[in-house]
């Protein structure tokens, strides 16, 4: 069974045919164009999946229909595929997929329409597109039907002073028709030189501009094979490709723009479903890795609390073992760092052979001058902030690789990363304020079991012991009593600075157990280092001194409770805190300023 598009085919070749004959049928060439258009239209589409993209999409280039020409040579062309860059972004593939099947809909339905043509008019041997290559002063073969396919060489180019077709880049030539051309002249787009003594030619115009962008061509072998009746026939159907290429560009470009927001959304929305600075941050680099070519990526951060400098959180690419870990100050004159003092975008490009170079963070760093590509893109909660928080650093080998549209994309993404930042930031400081005292800045009760249950865990896993350690300061109540709460303040912080300085800061876990009690967890310990630790922190704090403006200076000492918390502990957390509280009660009734550790009760003998 006919499909709508083989009928429509058929109706156009119907039309057309008639259309040559002169005379009143030329009327019917615009419906045979309308239905070779709407065939087209419904052609089916290419076997394989509608959309491979999901995520967003590197370049589409402007488009301007009076610098570009309306029938590209190869769709695919119109992006970047395969930057040599260190970073090839996947989305590239993707969005190659999209244009090599437009293009390839776009050549089927052009190839129809020359098939056509070349049935209805007779004698005709070759019909050639010719389109804008690198130049719009050059054009190309874009697609042909000859019986003699291998005797076109594709790979022609034609200018203004190519002899015959040269006429055609003259906007005052509007056709060309020639039926007896002397000697049987041989084209130059042909490899065995057949005697072409007729031709008929027009230009593709371009709907926008008028600018002449290729052109529509048919010769033959015989004289006098076309007529006036004919080149203006072939005017209309060269308007036809020139359309079907331009609706087939931008149908393409749509879908592409579509999958671009699509997948921008869906990283945004990952934004607000993720409140953790570090998960930012890898969303940040997700998305750059995934849609930007480099030769070297650079994030940087500024630190918290501070004004005066950060750090690099991520390099990636040439050179990037240099960078890692580093940090700057904002009184280094690096290009990255400008861009983050100022919260402004900057881009740099140098010209091949440059040598002045220019220092990304500071002079120390190694030059590298094949990098003559630099885009800066600050991120900050608040765009009008004097000081950006983030900035993504691209550097490249080319000197253009990034395209206003990628740049806006990119732009758009900074924007909302900078709100879910700031939104992190304080999420993750009301979370760490709950998880601590106020006053000491250590963790607090309820954290410290949460805590203890993972190394608990780990430390089953693993057979290893965990030390717990209950102190309280002696006769506290009597300071408050005697100097006042806010001296009591003083020494409670003192102590809790003392207790952490001798703990392993990354290892060790300590906590504000509740008004001058302290709890510190040693993992991964025996008995006899648990006891040492506990005798380390005792004698520092007997050694501290507190300065309360009177004759002598304040002491304090604490009084130590130890148990070993081994593999295959049977009791809930909170009974291993109570064995060493109650070893803590022993060492106050034993004089205090000691260290004692729990003991297991020995059972009564039983009463005969």
């Amino acid at each position: 069974m006919l499909s709508v598009a083989e009928i429509l085919f058929a109706v156009s070749g119907l039309l057309l045919g008639l259309a040559f004959l002169g005379g009143m049928f030329l009327f019917l060439i615009p419906f045979a164009v309308v239905a070779f258009v709407l065939a087209c239209l419904n052609r089916p589409r290419l076997a394989g999946p509608a959309s491979t993209a999901t995520l967003p999409v590197i370049s589409i280039p402007g488009r301007s229909t009076t610098t570009t020409p309306v029938v590209a040579p190869d769709l695919r062309s119109e992006f970047r595929n395969g930057t040599g860059m260190a970073n090839e972004p996947e989305a590239a593939l993707k969005v190659s997929q999209v244009w090599a099947r437009a293009n390839a809909d776009i050549n089927r339905s052009m190839t129809d329409m020359l098939r056509a043509l070349k049935i209805v008019v007779p004698h005709v041997n070759s019909v050639l597109v010719f389109t804008q290559m690198e130049s719009q002063k050059e054009w190309g073969i874009r697609n042909f039907v000859n019986d003699k396919e291998i005797s076109v060489n594709p790979c022609i180019r034609i200018t203004e002073t190519s002899g015959l077709l040269g006429q055609l880049f003259r906007s005052g030539v509007n056709r060309l028709l020639e039926g007896d051309l002397p000697g049987a002249k041989s084209m130059m787009y042909y490899l065995d030189n057949p005697a072409i003594k007729s031709m008929v030619g027009v230009p593709l115009i371009d709907h926008g501009s008028g600018l002449r962008v290729g052109a529509l061509v048919m010769d033959s072998v015989y004289p006098n094979a076309f007529n006036d009746s004919i080149a203006h026939a072939l005017s209309y159907v060269a308007s036809a490709i020139a359309m079907l290429d331009y609706k087939g560009f931008y149908s393409a470009q749509k879908h592409i723009a579509l999958q671009q927001y699509s997948g921008l959304y869906n990283y945004l929305r990952r934004f607000f479903q993720t409140m953790t600075v570090k998960d930012i941050f890898k969303q940040i680099i997700n998305y750059v890795k995934t849609n930007m070519a480099y030769d070297r990526l650079t994030i940087l951060a500024m630190d918290q609390g501070e004004e005066l400098g950060g750090r690099i959180v991520y390099c990636d690419g040439v050179d990037s073992e240099q960078f890692a870990n580093k940090r700057f100050t904002l009184s280094d004159k690096g290009v990255f760092v400008l861009s983050l003092m100022r919260n402004r975008p900057i881009e740099r490009s140098f010209m091949p052979g440059f040598k002045d170079y220019l220092p990304r963070l500071n002079d120390s760093e190694r030059k590298n001058l094949n990098l003559r590509q630099i885009l800066v893109m600050p991120i900050a909660s608040d765009p009008e902030a004097e000081i950006a928080q983030i900035a993504i650093c691209l550097e490249s080998s080319s000197s253009m690789p990034y395209n206003d549209h990628e740049k806006e994309l990119l732009k758009a993404f900074a924007g909302v990363a900078g709100f879910a930042y700031d939104k992190a930031l304080k999420f993750e400081k009301g979370r760490e304020e709950s998880m601590r005292d106020g006053h000491t800045g250590l963790i607090n009760k309820k954290t410290l079991f949460e805590k203890l249950r993972v190394e608990k865990s780990r430390a089953e896993r693993s057979r290893c012991n965990i030390g717990l350690l209950m102190m309280d300061i002696d006769h506290f109540k009597s300071v408050n009593d005697t100097y006042g709460h806010p001296v009591g303040d003083v020494v409670i912080k003192g102590i809790a600075d003392t207790i952490s300085n001798e703990i392993r800061k990354d290892i060790d876990i300590v906590a504000r157990f509740g008004g001058e009690e302290f709890v510190v967890a040693l993992i991964d310990t025996d008995s006899e280092g648990m006891i040492e630790t506990a005798e380390r922190i005792r004698k520092s704090v007997q050694k501290l001194t507190f300065d309360i403006h009177q004759a002598d200076p304040l002491r304090v000492t604490v009084s130590i409770g130890a148990f070993l918390l081994a593999p295959g502990f049977n009791g809930e957390l909170q009974k291993a805190v109570n064995n060493a509280d109650q070893a803590l009660y022993r060492a106050k009734e034993g004089g205090r300023n000691q260290v004692v550790q729990f003991q297991t009760a020995e059972p009564e003998p039983a009463t005969v």
